[in-house]
C-alpha cells in the first residue's frame, strides 16, 4: 500500500509537465481505490482529474499569454513621455482612438478569474471532496439541455512502459460517470462500473480492428482485375463487415441492460415538461417507499423518462438488477413493480410521441472519452442519439465559457452561409478529387475552392482557420500543412469537417505518450465543432457521406436546384457526373423545405444508423467533437 498522503504532496510540489504520464496513472489507481471503499464521489473526481492532460496547458494557454503581452490604452497612456501626453491633449484624433479603446476595455473587463474560471479548476484542490463539490459547481453552469457522460478507463500498472497497442488491448474496468443528468442539479453526479468478463477480449479485438481493415481495403487495383481476384476482395470485406457487427453487439452486450444512459434529456415543450414531472415524482414516491438510493433513483428516472426506447426484456433485466442493488431485503414483487412502473412509462411516452412528434427528440449529449476507450464506437450504443465526443470535462469547460454567448437551448448557433474548401491537395486521389468537384461546384458554388493544389501555412491560418465553415478532404487530417504549434496560437471561430481517413482518430507519439487527434489541435485553438473520422473508409463512400452530411447541412447557393438525395448516385461515385436520378423528376429544393436540417449531431445520427451508407463499417466511423452546432442559416432552432 503507498502513503496516499506523502504521494499528494509530492505531485503538488511539481507541474504535470514534470511529472508525464505517471500523474494520470496516479489518478486513476486513487479512483478504482475511492470506488472500491465505497467513496464514489471521490473516485468520480479522481478520473475527471486523470482525463485532463495538464502538459497540454503549456500549448493552450500560449495564444493566451501572446495576447496578454499587448499593451492596453492604460498602459499606453502611463508609458508616455510628457511629449507624447501634451501631443495627445492637442490631438483630437487620437484622443478619439484612445477614449473609444478605454470604453471598450472596460466593457469587456472581466474580474480575477476565480479558481473555477481557470483552465484547471482543480489546480488548486487538495481534498478529493472539494474537487467534487467544484466538478458539481463546473456541470451546474453547462447549459441545462445537456447530459454529460464520462467514460474512464482503470488504471493499468503496465501503461508507463508499454506501447499504445497494448495499452489498448489491455483488460481493464470502465467507469461511466453520470456528471450531468436528466435529474441534474436537483441530484448530485453518479458513476456506474462496469467490469465484465467479456470485456478483456473486447479491448483486444478493438486494438486490431484498424489494422484488420487495412489489410482488407489495401490492395493494388491493377492486381484486382480479374472476377477471382474482385469475388475474394468482396468476400473479405463482407467478412470484416461481419466481424465489426459482432463488435458493435459485444460492445452493446457490455453495457446491457444500461445502454438508454446515452440517451439525452427530451425536447423540453410544455407536454414533455408535464409528463416529465409526473414521472419523476412517480419515480420519487417509489423510491421513498422502498428506501433506495439517489443513485438507483437517478437510474430509475433515466429509464422511465426513456422506457418506450427500452425492449421489454431490457426492462426486466434492468429491474432485477436495481433491485438487487437495493439496501433492503430484494424481492421478487419490488422488481416486478419497477418492471410495472417502465410499462406504464413506456406507453405514456409512446402516446405522447404519437401526438406530438417533437416530443421523440433529444437535446445532445456529451460524450466525455478517455483517450484509451475513444476508437471505440459509442455512439452505436444509442445510434439515434444525438452526441459528440470531448477529450476532458476541463476542455468542454473552456470551449463553453469561450462560446456561451452563442450556445442556444443546448446548441452553439451559427449562421453558415459561405466557407473554404481544401480538395485533393496532393492530386493524387482522382476519383475522389472528381467527385467532390462536381458536388461542391454544383453545391456550394459559392464558396472559395482549391482544388489539388498544397496549402501554405499562411493560407490555413488567414484563410481557412478565419471561414465560418472550412472543409477538408484529402488524406490524414490537414495537420500535414500547418504545425500544431500555429493552430494552437491562433483562434478559429468556425466548424472544421475533416474528410479524411483516421482524420480525428487519437495517436501516440511515443512509447507511452498523451494521444492525440487533429481536434485537440483545433479545440485548443477554441475552434467550436469538428467533424471527423475514427478510422479508415472507402473513398466512394466517404465522398457520398461527405456530400450528404455537407448538402443537408449547408444551404446552397440558390434553391433552384434539385436536392442532392434525388441526384443519380451511381453516375455521380462512377464519374463524378451531377444528374437528376429519375427523368421528369423536375422537383427542386425550394419545393422541398425539409430537406435541410439544423443540427449537425442529428444529421450524423443519421449516418450512425446506416441511412447515408448501409454498410456499418461506411457509417459508424464519422464522430462529431466539440459543442453540437446548429445552422440557423437552414433551419430555426425550435423552441
Amino acid at each position: 500500500m503507498f502513503d496516499a498522503e506523502a504521494t499528494e504532496k509530492e505531485l503538488r510540489s511539481l507541474t504535470s509537465v514534470q511529472v508525464g504520464p505517471e500523474t494520470k496513472e496516479y489518478n486513476l489507481l486513487r479512483a478504482d481505490e475511492e470506488y472500491r471503499n465505497g467513496n464514489e464521489k471521490d473516485s468520480i473526481y479522481y478520473q475527471v482529474r486523470a482525463l485532463f492532460q495538464c502538459a497540454d496547458m503549456r500549448l493552450l494557454t500560449e495564444a493566451q499569454e501572446l495576447e496578454n503581452q499587448l499593451p492596453n490604452a492604460s498602459e499606453i497612456l502611463l508609458e508616455a513621455t510628457p511629449r507624447e501626453k501634451a501631443d495627445y491633449k492637442r490631438n483630437k484624433f487620437l484622443q478619439n482612438i484612445l477614449n473609444y479603446q478605454l470604453k471598450l476595455e472596460e466593457c469587456t473587463r472581466t474580474p480575477k478569474n476565480t479558481a473555477i474560471d481557470s483552465l484547471d479548476f482543480l489546480q488548486d484542490v487538495q481534498d478529493p471532496k472539494v474537487g467534487y463539490a467544484r466538478i458539481t459547481e463546473v456541470c451546474h453552469q453547462l447549459p441545462e439541455e445537456w447530459c454529460v457522460l464520462q467514460l474512464c478507463k482503470s488504471f493499468n500498472a503496465a501503461t508507463t512502459y508499454s506501447t499504445f497497442s497494448e495499452i489498448a488491448a489491455a483488460n481493464g474496468d470502465i467507469y461511466v460517470s453520470l456528471l450531468r443528468h436528466c435529474r441534474s442539479p436537483e441530484l448530485e453526479p453518479t458513476c456506474l462500473h462496469f467490469n465484465s468478463d467479456a470485456l478483456g477480449n473486447l479491448f483486444k479485438e478493438y486494438g486490431t480492428m484498424v489494422e484488420r481493415f487495412r489489410r482488407v481495403v489495401t490492395v493494388d487495383p491493377l492486381a484486382v482485375k480479374d472476377h477471382e481476384s474482385k469475388a475474394k476482395y468482396w468476400k473479405e470485406l463482407h467478412a470484416f463487415e461481419e466481424y465489426l457487427k459482432k463488435l458493435i453487439a459485444d460492445l452493446t452486450s457490455v453495457f446491457m441492460p444500461y445502454c438508454f444512459m446515452f440517451l439525452g434529456k427530451r425536447y423540453a415543450d410544455a407536454a414533455v415538461q408535464q409528463q416529465t414531472k409526473l414521472i419523476f415524482d412517480r419515480v420519487d414516491e417509489f423510491c421513498v417507499e422502498h428506501r433506495w438510493s439517489n443513485h438507483q433513483r437517478i437510474l430509475l428516472s433515466q429509464a422511465a423518462l426513456h422506457a418506450n426506447r427500452l425492449p421489454h426484456e431490457q426492462m426486466k433485466q434492468l429491474s432485477y438488477e436495481l433491485n438487487s442493488n437495493s439496501n433492503n431485503n430484494k424481492n421478487e414483487t419490488e422488481a416486478l413493480l419497477v418492471y410495472e412502473l417502465l410499462k406504464s412509462c413506456a406507453t405514456k411516452w409512446q402516446k405522447l410521441e404519437q401526438r406530438q412528434p417533437l416530443a421523440a427528440k433529444r437535446f445532445p449529449i456529451i460524450l466525455v472519452v478517455d483517450e484509451r476507450l475513444d476508437h471505440m464506437h459509442w455512439e452505436q450504443l444509442a445510434p439515434m442519439q444525438e452526441c459528440t465526443r470531448i477529450k476532458s470535462l476541463h476542455s468542454l469547460w473552456r470551449l463553453f465559457k469561450y462560446h456561451k454567448a452563442q450556445i442556444q437551448h443546448g446548441y452553439y448557433r451559427v449562421n453558415i452561409k459561405s466557407g473554404i474548401t481544401l480538395v485533393n491537395p496532393d492530386a493524387d486521389l482522382e476519383n475522389s478529387g472528381r467527385r467532390l468537384r462536381s458536388f461542391l461546384e454544383y453545391w456550394l458554388s459559392h464558396w472559395q475552392h482549391m482544388f489539388e493544389t498544397v496549402p501554405t501555412e499562411q493560407f490555413m491560418i488567414e484563410k481557412a482557420f478565419k471561414a465560418d465553415c472550412f472543409v477538408y478532404a484529402g488524406h490524414g487530417s490537414s495537420l500535414q500543412y500547418v504545425s500544431s504549434r500555429l493552430i494552437y496560437r491562433n483562434r478559429i471561430k468556425g466548424v472544421i469537417f475533416l474528410f479524411g481517413c483516421d482524420s480525428t482518430r487519437v495517436l501516440s507519439s511515443g512509447l507511452y505518450s498523451a494521444l492525440y487527434g487533429a481536434q485537440d489541435y483545433y479545440h485548443g485553438a477554441l475552434c467550436p465543432t469538428v467533424v471527423g473520422t475514427l478510422m479508415p473508409a472507402l473513398d466512394g463512400n466517404m465522398d457520398n457521406v461527405s456530400a450528404n452530411i455537407l448538402s443537408q447541412w449547408i444551404a446552397p447557393a440558390e434553391q433552384q436546384i434539385i436536392p442532392w438525395a434525388s441526384i443519380d448516385r451511381a453516375a455521380w461515385v462512377s464519374q463524378g457526373t451531377v444528374k437528376a436520378a429519375l427523368k421528369g423528376n423536375s422537383e427542386t429544393l425550394e419545393q422541398q423545405p425539409d430537406y435541410h436540417t439544423g443540427s449537425l449531431s442529428a444529421i450524423l445520427a443519421n449516418v450512425q444508423m446506416g441511412k447515408v451508407e448501409p454498410k456499418i463499417y461506411n457509417g459508424c466511423v464519422y464522430v462529431c467533437r466539440g459543442l453540437p452546432a446548429w445552422n440557423a442559416a437552414v433551419q430555426e432552432l425550435p423552441f
